[in-house]
């Protein structure tokens, strides 16, 4: 993948204003600071857009869905699970990525910066995984497998990327360490008995500012 921070840093735009701005003391700090925001906004649109991709090809699962037997009455299980993707990429595109203001932007350093886009990076671990569960359901509808599970395996991988994505402001803050996403490899059928429950995880973060 992209490293978004190359590009963004490559494509600065060195012209004589920015060169002169830059000797003003605190501009050349914050100038770094906005483009490693811009770097984690480039890197959490892509990962988004790979999930839409996914949510995408649920959808074609879901209409094929209609031609199994019984395949309506579950429905409102797979309308469940698209909303939890739709709302988790839509917190990715809205996620709060560190600008404060000008003045404010000196409390949030180029490490911490770093340390966000890197979480966020590790994102694209949890893109596979609902790739891969998106297949299982796709499987389990063309092969008359084991629906319900599916949706649930495919639901509990959901529900942990956006505890993940809940957990980025601590490492914003330094609160947390930026560990790397490792979602669980748990056996859907164990999820299986959560599927009925249609709560969605809170979408705070997205009105949030540092």
């Amino acid at each position: 993948m992209t490293d978004f921070r190359e590009r963004v840093f490559r494509a600065r735009d060195e012209t004589t204003l920015k060169r002169f701005a830059s000797r003003i003391p605190g501009y050349g700090a914050y100038l770094e600071k906005e483009m490693r925001r811009d770097a984690d906004k480039l890197l959490r649109d892509y990962i988004a857009a790979q999930l839409d991709q996914q949510r995408g090809r649920l959808s074609e699962f879901q209409q094929e869905l209609l031609s199994v037997g019984g395949g309506l009455a579950l429905m409102d299980d797979v309308d469940r699970v698209q909303k939890k993707l739709q709302l988790l990429s839509d917190r990715l595109r809205t996620a709060i990525y560190g600008y404060a203001g000008w003045f404010d932007a000196v409390t949030i350093r180029e490490d911490e910066l770093n340390a966000l886009y890197d979480y966020d990076a590790s994102l694209m671990i949890g893109v596979e995984e609902v790739e891969a569960g998106v297949q299982v359901f796709g499987e389990a509808v063309n092969q008359e497998g084991d629906i319900r599970a599916a949706l649930a395996g495919l639901k509990e991988t959901l529900v942990g990327l956006h505890e993940f994505v809940d957990r980025r402001r601590d490492v914003l803050t330094g609160a947390l360490p930026a560990e790397p996403l490792v979602p669980p490899a748990a056996p859907v059928e164990s999820a299986e008995a959560g599927l009925e429950e249609g709560s969605l995880p809170p979408a705070g973060e997205a009105d949030a500012e540092v």
